[in-house]
């Protein structure tokens, strides 16, 4: 009986043992991340589960996306999802930072390949996915003030004839056959568009601080994403230019973590 009943102690404890190895293998590898899970579409998006955080190397070939969708589990209640295939660590790093990647300064050494990240917990969003990015990639980033080559957005004649006062109270944008229609919008809520396509901070620096409505036209060939010859002819058409300078400006400097 004393045989028996150490046998039945043992094997208990066996079976516990792997119970909990199995828990912390499942608590490590967290719930499975599906390459569905990475589409831009924003009806498919939302129906991603909810509580997901992820950061990983990537086996995705097909081409980069960055995307976030607004959902609102509550009435009144509005959560960030993001997710981004196939890119690069300053996208990461934008995402988790909430920057742009021209105003990022990457590390000395950078490590090979892209990544994936998928973000739809509902809180704490931003730590959380900084801690995981430090964990899973080893970098962690601040914001500090440096003197960076930049373009400074400047308008050609004072008050240019394109932009007319508005009279609307919501900004907005229609378009339509490469014609495009900006709503109660201000020049400089093309900074993080320009940025972006120029892969440089832009400034700016036109002055005009009211709302305005302008519309612009685009060619067919640079519907998708304009060549920045063509986005200089779009500005000048506006009456707006890009002069390069080196000023002091807000940059997110990007370190190995310690």
């Amino acid at each position: 009986m004393a045989w028996t009943t150490t046998k039945t102690v043992v094997a208990g404890l066996v079976l516990l043992a792997v119970m909990a190895t199995l828990l912390v293998v499942k608590l490590a590898l967290g719930p499975a991340i599906e390459d569905s899970y990475f589409q831009q579409n924003y009806m498919h998006f939302q129906a991603v589960p909810k509580d997901l955080l992820a950061v990983r190397p990537t086996h995705f070939t097909n081409g980069t996306v960055s995307y976030t969708a607004t959902t609102s589990p509550k009435p009144g209640q509005y959560v960030m999802r993001m997710m981004g295939r196939n890119v690069s660590l300053e996208q990461v790093i934008a995402a988790a930072y909430g920057g742009n990647p021209a105003r990022i300064v990457p590390p000395l050494i950078k490590p090979k390949g892209n990544f994936d990240y998928l973000v739809t917990m509902p809180d704490r969003q931003q730590e959380r996915f900084q801690a995981a990015v430090r964990k899973k990639l080893g970098y962690t980033a601040h914001w500090e003030d440096r003197d960076t080559d930049v373009l400074l957005l400047e308008t050609r004649v004072p008050d240019p004839p394109a932009f007319k006062l508005s009279t609307a109270t919501k900004e907005n944008v229609t378009g339509q056959n490469g014609k495009y229609w900006f709503t109660h919008m201000r020049p400089a809520s093309m900074l993080g568009f320009l940025e972006r396509s120029f892969k440089q901070p832009v400034l700016d620096r036109t002055g005009m601080t009211n709302y305005y409505d302008f519309s612009v036209t685009v060619s067919s060939r640079g519907r998708n994403e304009p060549n920045q010859k063509e986005l200089e002819d779009i500005l000048g058409g506006l009456g707006l230019k890009l002069e390069p300078a080196t000023e002091s400006t807000r940059m997110l400097v990007v370190e190995e973590a310690r």
